[in-house]
């Protein structure tokens, strides 16, 4: 971890134990299954796949989180703090990255 300080640098080895804790813990896009009003225990359940339209539409598969999206930012004693993480597909977390004005209307992006 060239270049970084001491104090920095055990944040970055803790935060990457951490992600990967909280990816296993919670394995597919919590902002699809938000914004498809499907709880994250049932997608856990159903190992990945919903019906969205009642019982008898098909299963879809959730999009698996990849990414731990940081809804105040990266910011230095915020880095650790796991309430403000959101796992997330990369395709959505361009989404969040993307269209700011959307994200903050809808919470993904909190401004301390």
């Amino acid at each position: 971890m060239h270049g970084l300080s001491a104090h920095r640098a055990t944040d970055v080895g803790l935060y990457d134990v951490q992600r990967r804790r909280f990816l296993s813990e919670h394995p597919y896009c919590q902002l699809w299954l938000f914004e498809h009003g499907i709880a994250e225990e049932l997608a856990i359940r159903n190992q990945g796949n919903v019906r969205l339209h009642g019982p008898d539409s098909p299963l879809v598969p959730v999009p698996l989180a990849t990414e731990v999206h940081h809804k105040n930012k990266r910011r230095a004693e915020m880095l650790l703090d796991i309430r403000y993480w959101m796992a997330v597909s990369s395709e959505a977390h361009r989404k969040i990255e993307s269209h700011k004005g959307w994200a903050r209307a809808a919470g993904y992006l909190l401004e301390f």
